[in-house]
């Protein structure tokens, strides 16, 4: 299935398939690259990082560069040791970077990309769901800084996204749940027409056959598109996007791997729910639609107490949309809605003045007396955007 990508005068072709590794690597080839840079994290190189460059090199130029997994590598140190290991092995400007992995992959290669001779050519081969259905589908290239997530980076466009369903055979359990949670994100804030798909789809066990996930990968690739088409930026109305991403990255942050960050968007949207409702904006029938998809989901929905509030309220002044609104005090810009698929609107964005105090006391009630640890498989190897 190949899905047309729009992302205002930015087009690019998303190849969705199933167990079609061959085809993949044909799609490599035509692009005519001087050098295959395939780059990916130590989880995914043996993988599926390995067996594309063995099927690449013999009729091509192929590297693999590997970086280490989990958030905590998508810095500028890593960003700078790939590109000078590339550059040393002869990568040039006809050269192609290609992305195999999660969102931290696509972030770390994507900004490679963007910055190697000024621009040179980027594909993405996304293996988690997150990277598959939101990460890829957009123009943003971004690493984190030591005050918090996605606050280095610029904008750049792949020259297209070859998506394999049956690489997500090998995903663990949390990772898909951080998946789903993006996809619960998109039938809440932007395409309610979803919510029937979710409630007959969705599974706690995360037991997901690969014709069970083809719809809602495209659903959720439609979302993206309904408010990203005129607006590549995502400062517009693509910021909608950004629903549960403001407690979300911070309570991501400052989990440690504890979080994937589907887990903690989601509970960054039960926050927002809550906050809504409490400023007489949202119904309690909405609200409890939030808790419903993300527990069928087999997400969390409560905040554990191993998670240093303080903390996570200090990293939500480093949030990515503050200076949207010139807010002063105590106080934070964060997407609310009104109704499922409605947003609240400032000027031109879909975007408000939240009072701190309000979302710190909602994070408060939500904390649970348990605290979380995290799984070996979370930390430190996490692949999320």
């Amino acid at each position: 299935m190949k899905i047309e990508i729009c992302l205002g005068s930015v087009r690019f072709p998303f190849h969705l398939s199933t167990d079609a590794l061959d085809e993949l690597v044909e799609r490599l080839l035509q692009l005519s690259a001087s050098r295959y840079v395939i780059v990916c994290d130590s989880n995914v190189a043996p993988l599926y990082g390995k067996d594309i460059v063995n099927r690449l090199s013999g009729r091509a130029v192929a590297d693999l560069l590997v970086h280490g997994a989990g958030e905590q590598h998508k810095n500028l140190q890593t960003v700078n040791d790939l590109m000078e290991t590339a550059l040393r092995s002869g990568t040039d400007r006809a050269s192609v970077i290609v992305a195999v992995g999660g969102g931290v992959t696509g972030n770390i290669a994507g900004l490679m990309a963007a910055l190697m001779f000024r621009g040179i050519r980027l594909v993405h081969v996304p293996t988690s769901l997150v990277a598959m259905l939101d990460s890829v589908y957009s123009l943003k290239q971004a690493i984190n800084s030591g005050l918090g997530k996605n606050l280095i980076g610029t904008f750049y466009a792949p020259e297209e996204v070859l998506a394999d369903t049956s690489v997500l055979r090998t995903l663990p359990r949390r990772e898909m749940i951080s998946g789903m949670c993006e996809v619960v994100k998109n039938a809440l804030a932007i395409r309610p027409q979803m919510t029937d798909l979710l409630l007959n789809s969705l599974q706690p066990d995360s037991n997901y056959a690969d014709e069970a996930l083809r719809p809602i990968i495209v659903e959720s690739l439609a979302a993206k598109k309904m408010v990203v088409a005129d607006d590549e930026q995502e400062c517009r109305a693509g910021m909608a996007l950004e629903y549960g991403h403001t407690v979300g990255h911070a309570l991501e942050y400052t989990a440690l791997g504890a979080l994937s960050h589907g887990e903690a968007v989601g509970l960054g949207m039960i926050v927002a729910a809550e906050v809504s409702h409490r400023l007489g904006h949202l119904d309690e029938g909405t609200l409890a639609l939030h808790r419903d998809l993300l527990s069928r989901a087999g997400a969390t929905c409560t905040v554990p107490a191993g998670i240093d509030l303080d903390e996570v309220a200090h990293r939500l002044r480093f949030d990515n949309k503050r200076g949207y609104l010139g807010l002063t005090g105590d106080a934070y810009a964060m997407v609310l809605l009104g109704a499922q698929g409605q947003p609240l609107w400032t000027d031109s964005r879909p975007l408000v003045e939240v009072p701190g105090a309000l979302v710190r006391e909602v994070l408060a009630e939500l904390s649970t007396p348990e605290e979380l640890v995290a799984p070996p498989s979370l930390m430190p190897t996490a692949d999320n955007v």
